[in-house]
């Protein structure tokens, strides 16, 4: 007690005791409760309600979406998604575009933070390949843009995660229709070599996750 005298008397503020502080806690979570302010939907309220996708990268039947239990991860998968030197020159570059409807309560809106991909490369010395995706929300600012680059020589899985500089956001109470396009691309150099980026290897599709970020409206 004659420390807290002490520090007063220097010009401290007074120390918060244990109990108050909790008492504060309480109220700021009852009131944040009460106006509607939680951190995300609760778990196994967000589902995917339309998922249509189009591209020579993707044929019908190639490709699928899901959202985890708890929200907070989309994850796109391609099961037949190829680009290769041993095809024509269009058959280097393979694209994918994929509309996703996401249904969740209202007084929330979302935007994707980051995204990781994975899949498997080989590529020749002197090859390069790109794994790129972009997505938008019709009438939201900006959209977020990903892309890796492998140098050949290369054969094996990857993954990449990055972080997108721009988060486009959602509008509060109003569904709009989530735009991602993909593509996948080669360059065989000069003088040309082979190479290709497909699924991963043992089965694995192709997949794109992005990380899901809440905010209450």
């Amino acid at each position: 007690m004659s420390k807290l005298i002490t520090m007063a008397q220097r010009g401290f503020p007074p120390v918060i005791s244990v109990a108050t502080m909790a008492a504060l806690l309480l109220l700021a979570f009852l009131t944040s409760a009460m106006h509607g302010q939680a951190a995300s939907p609760e778990a196994g309220t967000v589902k995917i309600s339309g998922f249509k996708y189009n591209g020579d990268g993707c044929p019908l039947r190639s490709a699928e979406g899901a959202v985890s239990d708890d929200g907070e991860v989309i994850t796109v998968m391609f099961s037949n998604y190829t680009a290769s030197t041993a095809a024509a020159w269009d058959g280097m570059r393979r694209r994918c575009t994929v509309t996703i409807i996401l249904s969740y309560p209202p007084g929330f809106i979302f935007g994707l933070g980051m995204v990781t991909m994975r899949g498997y490369a080989k590529l020749d010395a002197g090859v390069t390949g790109s794994a790129q995706t972009s997505h938008n929300i019709p009438l939201a600012p900006g959209a977020a843009r990903s892309k890796r680059v492998i140098t050949g020589p290369f054969d094996g899985n990857f993954e990449f995660t990055d972080e997108f500089s721009v988060v486009a956001y959602s509008v509060c109470n109003v569904v709009r229709n989530l735009n991602f396009n993909f593509e996948v691309r080669l360059n065989p150099g000069n003088p040309p070599k082979s190479g290709l980026m497909t699924i991963g290897s043992e089965g694995l599709k192709l997949t794109q996750e992005f990380s899901i970020s809440w905010a209450s409206c």
